[in-house]
């Protein structure tokens, strides 16, 4: 039988989840030895225990995160001639790719050009 700790024995099932998702990643993403990666993940659940316990949380999925760094792959990959290959690479709609690639060149113009009268903050 393997030797349990009190944390993997008494911790609730979300921090246990959360503990073991830390580990596996900080193994598969980032070749930590399995032992630290365990003990991180358990800290980690018990810092979040420690400074959220109690509260009612919701965590919202990264889907815009997700969509956004499509979005910017698609922009960086578009050489002006590619809109099919990029629609049917990442599942969208040869519109889509015009829109996508309208809508992000605007904001990367806007993120680098200077304001002469500091209104953009």
């Amino acid at each position: 039988m393997e030797n349990k700790t009190t944390f993997e024995d008494k911790a609730p099932e979300i921090l246990l989840d959360l503990a073991e998702h830390t580990r596996e990643l900080l193994v598969k993403k980032h070749q930590f030895a399995d032992e630290k990666a365990k003990q991180i993940g358990i800290e980690l659940a018990q810092c979040i225990a420690e400074n959220w316990g109690g509260e009612v949380i919701y965590i919202p999925k990264a889907l815009l995160i997700a969509l956004s760094e499509r979005d910017l792959a698609i922009w960086q990959e578009f050489n002006g001639s590619n809109h099919r290959e990029l629609s049917r690479k990442y599942g969208v709609s040869m519109q889509w790719v015009y829109q996508i690639v309208k809508r992000v060149q605007k904001e990367e113009v806007a993120k680098r050009q200077f304001d002469m009268f500091g209104e953009n903050k």
